[in-house]
């Protein structure tokens, strides 16, 4: 007997959870927002359904995996024909990451002594100033400037070419002066070191 207000009859027993049925909803819901296939050459390629996706994305990080970022309203089998349609475009990357010289954490304080060093030296030479200086071991920058003109730069730096020091390290100098990468901030820097933008290229030989 229940009682007019709804409380449960307390000698009723209580209802068991279908646990497996539970499961393959979770199941299904995960699957429906992600697939995984292999391509010949390739290697594993993993779509994922995203809210904050607007397009379909292609992104390769490591070796292991390739990604895939699907908005909610394409389907998984027409995100796989983009892929298809991006396959000399992925060999093409693959092969850059393959050939990249991966560089380990570094002592910051090793680091520091070296990169500050330089860092003065080519302030006093060119007439440039900033604020702070901070190492960091970071796996997305070689360096940064900050609106006060505090300067961070990648301990890794020290394992690069001196010219590629350089130019990372006059790279944010001009930051001091030049908050973007207008015309204005690439003729600027190619006073100081020639070819800059072919020069940063090279970075992309290395990976943090």
């Amino acid at each position: 007997m229940t009682n007019k207000l709804g409380s449960s009859n307390p000698n009723r027993i209580p209802k068991k959870t279908n646990h497996s049925k539970v499961q393959k909803l979770l199941a299904k819901s995960y699957s429906d927002k992600i697939k995984i296939i292999t391509i010949t050459n390739i290697g594993k390629i993993q779509f994922k359904k995203s809210k904050k996706a607007k397009r379909l994305s292609i992104s390769i990080k490591d070796l292991s995996i390739i990604n895939v970022s699907v908005p909610l309203y394409i389907s998984f089998d027409i995100a796989e024909e983009f892929v298809y349609t991006k396959l000399a475009w992925i060999t093409k990357n693959l092969k850059v990451l393959k050939n990249k010289t991966k560089l380990n954490n570094t002592d910051k304080e090793l680091a520091r002594g070296i990169l500050s060093k330089r860092l003065d030296y080519l302030c006093e030479k060119y007439n440039f100033s900033y604020n702070k200086l901070s190492i960091r071991n970071q796996k997305t920058r070689w360096g940064s400037c900050s609106s006060k003109n505090n300067i961070s730069l990648n301990a890794k730096l020290i394992h690069l070419p001196k010219k590629l020091i350089d130019y990372v390290i006059l790279h944010e100098l001009v930051h001091t002066n030049i908050k973007n990468h207008s015309k204005e901030f690439w003729d600027t820097l190619d006073l100081y070191i020639s070819n800059s933008k072919s020069i940063g290229e090279k970075l992309k030989r290395y990976s943090l």
